[in-house]
Protein backbone atom coordinates (compact mmCIF):
# COMPACT_ATOMS: atom_id res chain seq x y z
CA UNK A 1 0.00 0.00 0.00
CA UNK A 2 1.13 3.51 -0.77
CA UNK A 3 -0.58 6.70 0.29
CA UNK A 4 0.27 10.29 1.10
CA UNK A 5 -2.35 12.69 2.40
CA UNK A 6 -3.15 15.47 4.85
CA UNK A 7 -4.65 14.65 8.23
CA UNK A 8 -6.02 18.07 9.09
CA UNK A 9 -8.11 20.59 7.20
CA UNK A 10 -6.59 23.60 8.95
CA UNK A 11 -2.90 24.50 9.13
CA UNK A 12 -1.07 24.56 12.46
CA UNK A 13 1.08 27.49 13.49
CA UNK A 14 4.52 26.28 14.56
CA UNK A 15 6.51 27.77 17.46
CA UNK A 16 8.76 29.57 14.98
CA UNK A 17 5.72 31.29 13.44
CA UNK A 18 5.37 29.35 10.17
CA UNK A 19 2.26 27.44 9.10
CA UNK A 20 2.17 23.75 8.27
CA UNK A 21 -0.29 21.01 7.46
CA UNK A 22 0.08 17.68 9.23
CA UNK A 23 0.13 14.75 6.84
CA UNK A 24 0.80 11.04 6.69
CA UNK A 25 2.87 8.84 4.39
CA UNK A 26 2.09 5.12 4.12
CA UNK A 27 4.68 2.74 2.66
CA UNK A 28 3.37 -0.79 3.06
CA UNK A 29 3.17 -1.44 6.82
CA UNK A 30 5.22 1.68 7.63
CA UNK A 31 3.45 4.97 8.43
CA UNK A 32 5.01 8.32 9.22
CA UNK A 33 3.47 11.68 9.97
CA UNK A 34 5.02 14.83 8.53
CA UNK A 35 4.63 18.60 8.63
CA UNK A 36 4.27 20.17 5.19
CA UNK A 37 5.40 23.78 5.32
CA UNK A 38 2.96 26.23 3.79
CA UNK A 39 4.38 29.22 2.02
CA UNK A 40 6.45 27.53 -0.64
CA UNK A 41 3.31 25.55 -1.62
CA UNK A 42 -0.38 25.44 -0.80
CA UNK A 43 -2.30 22.29 0.10
CA UNK A 44 -3.49 22.06 -3.51
CA UNK A 45 0.04 22.39 -4.90
CA UNK A 46 1.26 19.52 -2.72
CA UNK A 47 -1.65 17.36 -3.82
CA UNK A 48 -1.14 18.14 -7.52
CA UNK A 49 2.55 17.39 -7.12
CA UNK A 50 1.80 13.98 -5.52
CA UNK A 51 -0.42 13.00 -8.44
CA UNK A 52 2.15 14.21 -10.96
CA UNK A 53 4.89 12.28 -9.15
CA UNK A 54 2.85 9.06 -9.26
CA UNK A 55 1.97 9.54 -12.91
CA UNK A 56 5.68 9.84 -13.77
CA UNK A 57 6.12 6.19 -12.74
CA UNK A 58 2.81 4.83 -13.99
CA UNK A 59 2.55 6.62 -17.33
CA UNK A 60 6.29 6.89 -17.98
CA UNK A 61 8.67 7.29 -19.53
CA UNK A 62 10.40 7.89 -16.18
CA UNK A 63 11.83 5.23 -13.88
CA UNK A 64 12.18 7.55 -10.87
CA UNK A 65 10.17 10.16 -9.06
CA UNK A 66 9.85 12.01 -5.77
CA UNK A 67 7.00 13.00 -3.44
CA UNK A 68 7.65 16.12 -1.38
CA UNK A 69 6.46 16.08 2.21
CA UNK A 70 7.94 19.54 2.79
CA UNK A 71 8.34 21.54 -0.40
CA UNK A 72 11.88 21.55 -1.78
CA UNK A 73 13.31 20.07 1.42
CA UNK A 74 12.12 16.52 2.30
CA UNK A 75 10.82 13.97 -0.15
CA UNK A 76 10.21 10.29 -0.67
CA UNK A 77 12.23 9.25 -3.71
CA UNK A 78 11.13 6.22 -5.73
CA UNK A 79 12.79 4.10 -8.38
CA UNK A 80 10.90 1.67 -10.59
CA UNK A 81 12.56 -1.65 -11.39
CA UNK A 82 10.07 -3.73 -13.36
CA UNK A 83 7.00 -4.01 -11.14
CA UNK A 84 8.98 -3.22 -7.97
CA UNK A 85 9.29 0.31 -6.58
CA UNK A 86 12.08 1.12 -4.12
CA UNK A 87 11.55 4.06 -1.76
CA UNK A 88 13.99 6.16 0.27
CA UNK A 89 13.53 9.39 2.18
CA UNK A 90 15.89 12.20 1.22
CA UNK A 91 16.72 15.63 2.51
CA UNK A 92 17.66 18.16 -0.16
CA UNK A 93 20.50 20.38 0.97
CA UNK A 94 22.46 22.68 -1.30
CA UNK A 95 25.76 20.82 -0.78
CA UNK A 96 24.33 17.61 -2.24
CA UNK A 97 22.34 19.00 -5.18
CA UNK A 98 23.32 17.94 -8.69
CA UNK A 99 22.73 21.47 -9.97
CA UNK A 100 21.02 24.64 -8.71
CA UNK A 101 17.54 23.73 -7.53
CA UNK A 102 14.71 24.57 -9.93
CA UNK A 103 11.29 24.38 -8.24
CA UNK A 104 9.64 23.99 -11.66
CA UNK A 105 11.62 20.77 -12.29
CA UNK A 106 12.64 19.23 -8.96
CA UNK A 107 12.99 15.79 -10.54
CA UNK A 108 16.33 16.84 -12.05
CA UNK A 109 17.73 16.24 -8.55
CA UNK A 110 16.91 12.52 -8.66
CA UNK A 111 19.99 10.36 -8.80
CA UNK A 112 20.52 6.70 -9.47
CA UNK A 113 19.39 4.43 -6.64
CA UNK A 114 22.00 3.38 -4.11
CA UNK A 115 21.26 1.11 -1.17
CA UNK A 116 24.31 2.20 0.86
CA UNK A 117 25.59 5.59 2.00
CA UNK A 118 28.92 7.09 0.96
CA UNK A 119 30.29 5.51 4.15
CA UNK A 120 29.06 2.06 3.10
CA UNK A 121 26.22 1.90 5.61
CA UNK A 122 22.83 0.54 4.49
CA UNK A 123 20.18 3.15 3.73
CA UNK A 124 16.62 2.78 5.00
CA UNK A 125 14.57 1.56 2.07
CA UNK A 126 11.06 0.27 1.50
CA UNK A 127 9.74 -1.88 -1.33
CA UNK A 128 6.36 -1.24 -2.94
CA UNK A 129 4.84 -2.46 -6.19
CA UNK A 130 3.61 -0.61 -9.23
CA UNK A 131 0.12 -1.76 -8.25
CA UNK A 132 0.52 0.22 -5.01
CA UNK A 133 1.23 3.35 -7.06
CA UNK A 134 -1.61 2.61 -9.51
CA UNK A 135 -4.01 2.10 -6.58
CA UNK A 136 -2.89 5.43 -5.09
CA UNK A 137 -3.71 7.18 -8.37
CA UNK A 138 -7.12 5.49 -8.60
CA UNK A 139 -7.91 6.44 -4.99
CA UNK A 140 -6.56 10.00 -4.95
CA UNK A 141 -6.65 11.44 -8.49
CA UNK A 142 -10.23 12.67 -8.48
CA UNK A 143 -9.97 14.29 -5.05
CA UNK A 144 -6.66 15.99 -5.78
CA UNK A 145 -7.50 17.14 -9.32
CA UNK A 146 -10.76 18.81 -8.33
CA UNK A 147 -10.60 22.61 -8.67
Amino acid sequence: MFDIYFLDAEPEEQEEGWLALRGCSVLGEFQEEFLAALGPWTREQYQRHWIQAARRLVEGPYDRTGFFTSAFQFWWTMWREGEDVFVQQQLLISETLREPFNPDDPYRQLRDRHSTSDDGLPLSEWRLTMNDIRDFLARRSGAYDAP
